[in-house]
């Protein structure tokens, strides 16, 4: 009976650390669902006029997809690295970047197709927002990838206390 209890809580600690260490990647599992929805709600628009830049907020869903499945492997991996999430960042932050150029210079119907030019002002704004979150979720990877993230600080001070 007494050992029991050491098991258990080992057990105990070992997923504390495993959810801290998933924790460490939360804001790309945020930024993925938001990328998700606002690409969902491009796509169902889009409907309505159809062309083939209709397939880019379908793709980037795709990619969105494939971010969210690599972080979900991470509760059972212990790697930093975000090779996914990465390249899937740099796939939307081109779009928004390619997005910023149509609405500067007023050719938003080519890849917006259901927003005439009274709204050309408040794409440039959202695509220029989406650009500046890739940017800071690229800061992120480079940081988290080269061990300098401050979670890892906290996870690191966790382990050392032995999680108590």
């Amino acid at each position: 009976m007494k050992n029991s209890k050491p098991v258990y809580s080992l057990s105990k600690q070992q997923v504390a650390q495993n959810s801290m260490r998933f924790n460490r990647f939360m804001f790309f599992r945020y930024v993925t669902a938001l990328f998700f929805f606002v690409n969902l709600y491009w796509t169902i628009l889009s409907i309505a006029h159809w062309t083939v830049a209709g397939m880019i907020p379908i793709l980037l869903m795709v990619m969105d997809g494939c971010i969210l499945v690599e972080q979900t492997q991470k509760y059972w991996q212990q790697s930093n690295r975000l090779k996914v999430t990465k390249c899937g960042l740099w796939v939307q932050m081109a779009i928004n970047l390619i997005g910023v150029i149509f609405a500067l210079i007023g050719q938003t119907q080519y890849i917006v197709p259901f927003m005439n030019q009274t709204g050309r002002w408040l794409l440039l704004g959202l695509f220029t927002l989406g650009l500046l979150i890739c940017l800071y979720a690229q800061r992120k990877i480079w940081l988290i990838e080269h061990d300098q993230d401050k979670y890892l600080a906290y996870l690191k001070a966790f382990e050392g206390t032995g999680g108590k």
